[in-house]
């Protein structure tokens, strides 16, 4: 991926002229320092990627004349991380680091045991420019949504096949009860992780008991090796 990609969430079609604003355009102007003339690829995060030249900059935007587009499908399955709020510092680095894993979800929620039980718009819109920093650094075309959810205790059925950390002996691998290819949903609880309640629901919800690993694992890493391993057979 060269070092000139830029997000812009609008349609990108070819001979089209499109503006750069915001925070991406105080990267393009501050950090990689573009001058008119010089090329870029834009993304859109709806699966098209245009390659433009730079044809005008002020202040405030730049002005991009899009030369061609390419279009990539859309993600075969979901794979969706469902994270109990854990504190800040770890929520960017899960978001961030799935990012570059392939989720295609994120639905975030309070649980029982989180010391953080909702955020702020501020903090909502810094996720989703780590989300779009990500998507950019490893070459997504298609950028995850964020969702923020209700606690356990108000959800409804799952649709999905739906996993969660089981640090009992005998709890089963992963990969003993996921079959390749098909959409897969993953609970990750906060520090103090699940409480008991919880783990009850989320069974009468449908989700499954797995272990991630023989040692306990922190909320940050339990989910990076949640999604490592649900991303599998997409390699």
């Amino acid at each position: 991926m060269p070092a000139e990609r830029f997000f812009i969430p609008s349609p990108l079609i070819p001979d089209a002229e499109i503006h750069l604003e915001g925070t991406e355009f105080h990267h393009l102007a501050h950090v990689m320092r573009l001058k008119e003339g010089d090329s870029a690829e834009i993304v859109n995060g709806n699966g098209v990627l245009a390659h433009a030249i730079l044809t005008h900059k002020d202040k405030k935007r730049a002005l991009f004349r899009i030369v061609s587009i390419q279009e990539k499908k859309k993600e075969a399955r979901a794979l969706i991380l469902a994270q109990a709020l854990p504190r800040i510092n770890r929520l960017d680095f899960i978001i961030e680091k799935a990012t570059e894993l392939g989720v295609t979800h994120f639905w975030l929620f309070p649980g029982h045991l989180s010391e953080r039980k909702a955020l702020t718009d501020h903090q909502l819109e810094r996720l989703d420019n780590l989300i779009i920093s990500a998507m950019k650094q490893c070459g997504r075309l298609f950028k995850p949504s964020l969702e923020i959810k209700n606690s356990l205790d108000q959800w409804p059925s799952l649709s999905h096949p739906a996993y969660f950390g089981d640090v009992r002996e005998e709890a089963p691998s992963y990969f003993k009860l996921h079959q390749p290819k098909d959409d897969a949903l993953f609970f990750i609880g906060p520090e103090s992780g699940f409480s008991d309640k919880e783990e009850k629901i989320l069974q009468k919800l449908g989700a499954q008991g797995v272990k991630l690993h023989s040692n306990t694992l922190r909320t940050d890493t339990a989910a990076l090796v949640a999604l490592s391993l649900m991303s599998q057979d997409s390699i």
